[in-house]
């Protein structure tokens, strides 16, 4: 087996702030009346932890932290989460852009005490309509039942939550792939992707990646790949082949599809069944809450 490339995640421990505490502590100035000195709780973590804090004059303070209520301003009236990086002084939203992928990167705010999601051109890699990203994430690893001692290779790491949610769920080990490293940069400002760092990560094609795996390598398999028409290569019978040969038997896959093209009367879903049926798998169920298949590798 060739040398992986293997990403170390260093998670950076800087204050973040969503767009809903922003709006919260504004509304909670105006409804004082303007005072100069109001008390108030406040998450620096997406909603993990709560601290106390201080409106002073124009001025929110937590601890070391003063952030002046214009820049709050600028949050609230952003989708963005931002953070006050090293050396800096502002909140500024957690973006960026590579001109050599053409791609536009967000960590995206649901909610004041939620796990945020990424947006990469304007595109949210979890479900934010009628769940959260997190839900999302929970419902996807739960399909696959009982984790405990399991060896968990997770495919296409995004912010990381499916892996985290694995280890949380007993897995031994959990081993990830992510073929964007700017992904990975900006969880490492995710306070929601922290525990990646328990995590082993693979940076690389996952189509080359798994081809480097002996047989039977893992107990379960969580692929969540991106859409279809962007990663159709990752939806392939071949691909399908190598994921079977590398899983233990009796080894489960979850396999997030999702509803594209279900407004405009296409489906996908159909020719994912069927390519994995054909790939060997033995095909368990549909989950409706996860919106994915179920699938077992048979024992002969």
């Amino acid at each position: 087996m060739r040398r992986l490339n293997e990403y170390i995640f260093r998670p950076r421990n800087v204050a973040v702030v969503s767009p809903h505490l922003a709006s919260r502590l504004l509304n909670e100035v105006k409804d004082s009346g303007g005072s100069t000195s109001l008390r108030v709780r406040v998450t620096l973590d997406l909603g993990l932890t709560y601290v106390d804090g201080v409106i002073e004059g124009d001025s929110l303070v937590v601890g070391d932290l003063r952030v002046s209520l214009s820049n709050l301003r600028q949050v609230a009236s952003s989708t963005a989460v931002h953070a006050v990086l090293e050396g800096g002084e502002v909140l500024e939203p957690v973006q960026l852009y590579d001109g050599a992928l053409r791609r536009f990167y967000k960590l995206r705010a649901v909610g004041e005490a939620e796990a945020p999601t990424l947006e990469i051109n304007g595109i949210h890699m979890h479900r934010i309509k009628e769940t959260t990203p997190w839900r999302d994430t929970l419902a996807k690893v739960r399909a696959l039942g009982r984790l405990k001692g399991a060896k968990v290779l997770d495919i296409c790491t995004g912010l990381g939550y499916t892996a985290i949610a694995a280890l949380r769920r007993g897995a031994k080990e959990v081993m990830s792939i992510e073929a964007d490293e700017n992904v990975l940069r900006v969880a490492e400002i995710n306070p929601w992707s922290r525990d990646l760092s328990r995590v082993r990560i693979i940076v690389g094609d996952a189509a080359e990646v798994v081809s480097e795996f002996p047989e039977d390598s893992f107990t379960h398999i969580i692929h969540d790949p991106p859409r279809f028409q962007t990663a159709g290569h990752l939806y392939s019978t071949e691909f399908y082949t190598e994921l079977l040969r590398i899983l233990k038997p009796g080894g489960k896959l979850f396999h997030y599809v999702g509803e594209p093209g279900r407004k405009k009367g296409r489906s996908y879903v159909g020719g994912v069944k069927g390519r994995l049926v054909k790939a060997g798998f033995i095909i368990l169920k549909w989950d409706p809450l996860a919106l994915g298949f179920v699938a077992v590798k048979p024992y002969t």
